[in-house]
């Protein structure tokens, strides 16, 4: 077998492309829920903290299915992982054009749909790792970039869909097209490069590989039980887990905290869309970057642009404002996204790589169910979002101070 096709691009490009096409649907539309947000809450007449709850169980239990799916996909592959994303997914989107009781909202948009989400990220981050050895941070740049291109485009297309129909009609469209732009694109996924008869791009025979761009990859496989053994992988789940508290807080609430303050909503949906669109030239750029300046300076960067960033939010009242909000914040979000996925790579290995940052990623998700109910109260207490802010620019500093204390780990430690 060889690292290289006989002619023809390298498979593993197609298996990036195609995974980024796949998280282009699935997070688009995920966080298009802050589009529908302020719809459902004005519709149906309820608080901003029960709307809000709803995704924080969303963001809770896709988490857990993390877990599922990155062990379902170690031993099966992510053929049958990612269709069990778009399937349910679909049914899910289409579930919410029905909604009229808060158990309804709860079930169908915080389990279904939270379960097809659930599918996609760690399986498809988990598949690119096992394509590559060198390149691998651009790989996955290239991998992620479709979720920020999917907030970029679907989150106005949303707010179009919402103002020409209604948001019932939008839910049923937006089904429709997770089944028909989802399910072929999932069948040309396979888990590894064996199944093509290929090694991992940089390698190049078995047992040998070539890491001239990251010199610090490991050439073992930690066991998971190994990888918790280790302060590493503690603190990635720390970070990630402050970083996703204040993530997932901007994208429920943000619409809503710009028409408060009187932002049209298509303005609105376009600062979020814009927010995607820059994160994609994060994860681009910073994913190869990453593997010349170190994963730990790349973290640093992200979270402190992140912090300061909702700092301004505070005092932003114009549109100007939000638009700068976005392509900052935006440009901090894409930084850490792909770094992860990569990292853990780096440091324990691919073989078992869908566990172990299943499990990372489900730390993200704690603080990411965290942050949009905890926001929604303190408005529905407060009438104001300055102090759920404030808490989002802490804990991204908290993150900004923890990377200092990244370290790759050795096996030695489990000895």
């Amino acid at each position: 077998m060889t690292s290289k096709p006989k002619s023809g691009v390298f498979y593993g490009w197609i298996i990036a492309a195609a995974s980024s096409v796949i998280l282009l649907l699935v997070w688009g539309f995920q966080y298009s829920y802050g589009i529908f947000f302020t719809e459902l809450c004005d519709d149906l007449n309820w608080s901003r903290t029960m709307v809000s709850g709803a995704y924080s169980l969303f963001i809770g239990w896709h988490g857990i299915n993390y877990l599922f799916a990155g062990k379902l996909n170690d031993k099966y592959g992510p053929r049958l992982t990612v269709a069990i994303c778009i399937i349910a997914l679909g049914a899910g989107y289409a579930l919410m054009s029905t909604v009229d009781e808060t158990w309804q909202l709860y079930v169908f948009y915080g389990i279904i749909i939270g379960t097809g989400s659930g599918f996609a990220f760690v399986p498809l981050t988990s598949t690119v790792s096992r394509w590559f050895i060198e390149k691998r941070g651009a790989a996955m740049g290239i991998a992620v970039a479709g979720s920020g291109i999917g907030v970029l485009a679907l989150t106005p297309f949303s707010q179009f869909l919402i103002s020409k129909f209604d948001w019932r009609t939008s839910y049923l469209i937006i089904a429709g097209l997770l089944f028909a732009i989802g399910l072929p694109i999932s069948r040309l996924m396979r888990r590894d490069p064996s199944e093509k008869g290929l090694l991992p791009y940089g390698m190049r025979e078995i047992g040998k590989e070539v890491n001239h761009n990251n010199p610090s990859s490991v050439t073992v496989d930690f066991t998971f039980k190994q990888a918790t053994r280790t302060r590493a992988f503690w603190l990635l789940c720390v970070i990630f887990a402050l970083l996703g508290f204040t993530l997932q807080m901007v994208m429920v609430h943000l619409k809503a905290y710009a028409t408060d303050v009187g932002i049209t909503p298509m303005v609105a949906a376009t600062v979020i869309g814009i927010i995607g669109g820059i994160n994609t030239l994060g994860r681009l750029t910073m994913g190869g970057i990453s593997d010349r300046i170190g994963r730990k300076a790349s973290f640093f960067i992200a979270c402190i642009l992140m912090a300061v960033m909702m700092l301004w939010l505070l005092n932003a009242r114009e549109p100007w404002q939000f638009y700068l909000f976005s392509v900052i914040f935006g440009f901090g979000y894409g930084t850490y996204i792909p770094l992860f996925p990569a990292i853990a790579a780096d440091w324990f290995g691919t073989k078992f790589h869908g566990t172990i940052f299943g499990t990372i990623t489900l730390a993200a998700c704690v603080g990411g169910a965290i942050g949009p109910v905890l926001a929604g109260y303190v408005f529905d207490t407060t009438r104001s979002y300055d102090t759920a802010i404030i808490m989002g620019a802490v804990t991204c500093f908290i993150a900004a101070a923890s990377s200092f204390a990244l370290k790759k780990p050795y096996l030695k430690e489990q000895d």
